[in-house]
């Protein structure tokens, strides 16, 4: 087996990310295809979708309605930003 120095100790965790990042995104989409086909998963995400829909709706709600909750949230929201 080749004996091979490196000078620069980021290269091969970088390749490798790379490597390993190209392979999960190709599998990714071949799984999410395959997943979306299942009824009960479908059936799930149509839930999951129809909850984001009404939490999205109570919050635009409560925002007119409530002047403290509304900078709240917008806080809350920034913070998350930032991380």
């Amino acid at each position: 087996m080749a004996n091979f120095k490196i000078k620069d100790k980021k290269l091969i965790p970088e390749f490798v990310g790379s490597l390993m990042k190209a392979v999960s995104r190709r599998s990714a989409g071949k799984t999410i295809k395959k997943l979306e086909k299942d009824p009960i998963i479908k059936k799930n995400i149509q839930r999951i979708q129809q909850v984001d829909k009404d939490l999205q709706d109570y919050i635009a709600k409560r925002s007119k309605e409530d002047s403290k909750f509304k900078k709240d949230y917008d806080d809350a929201l920034d913070y998350i930003k930032s991380l």
